[in-house]
């Protein structure tokens, strides 16, 4: 009988509590919940790019200053992409050159820095900013960057990325004419490298110790 009272001690103590006694009389701590930090946490999903396939023409468009191409929707209404070539005002200064100007109709909350350009003759990105009253983004871009050299060199589908919204667009052979027209005269830059050079040379003689200066 003693025998067994001594073995359902134990046995009453593991009922009574959620600590055990080991044989040298320490105390077995009880095991830890699993910290919440421990749980798989729920992957977050990256918004989805919205691609448009837009539908639409090419078609010539009054500028107040240069010239411009607009991609019209279907019904006429709405103009989805534009491209001018700006010609510099009175405030300029002289010497000033013409800029490209791309437009592109844009409606969602967040607030886009660029225009990207996906073209078969290489990608490139236009700094830009949101006109929240026209709903647009546009951006200005120099006629000679790569930027331009994609538009007009691209062929088969024009792609314009403004945040998660992508417009793929047909390209036109009227946006290299237009590039084209809008970018200085040939020979007005080579007189420019030639008016550097000079510049460059006189500096290096009036610099030349031989020169006694």
């Amino acid at each position: 009988m003693r025998h067994l009272l001594l073995f359902a001690a134990p046995l009453a103590l593991v009922a009574c509590g959620s600590e055990v006694s080991q044989t040298g009389g320490d105390t077995m701590p009880a095991p830890s919940p699993i910290a919440s930090s421990d749980k798989e946490k729920p992957e977050t999903k990256q918004p989805e790019k919205q691609i448009t396939q837009a539908a639409g023409s090419w078609a010539d468009a009054d500028a107040t200053s240069g010239e411009r191409l607009e991609f019209v929707s279907e019904d006429g209404e709405t103009v989805l992409v534009s491209l001018t070539c700006q010609k510099p005002d009175a405030f300029a200064g002289e010497g000033a050159a013409n800029a490209l100007v791309m437009r592109r109709v844009y409606s969602d909350d967040e607030a886009p820095n660029q225009i990207g350009l996906l073209t078969s003759a290489g990608n490139a990105a236009i700094p830009a900013q949101l006109d929240e009253d026209a709903g647009e983004v546009s951006g200005v871009f120099d006629t000679r960057s790569q930027a331009a050299r994609a538009l007009a060199n691209g062929a088969g589908d024009l792609r314009l990325v403004v945040a998660q919204s992508e417009y793929v667009v047909p390209t036109d052979e009227r946006i290299e004419a237009l590039i084209e027209s809008c970018r200085p005269p040939i020979e007005t830059s080579l007189e420019a490298e030639d008016a550097s050079d000079a510049e460059d040379a006189e500096m290096e003689e009036s610099e030349d110790p031989a020169t006694g200066s």
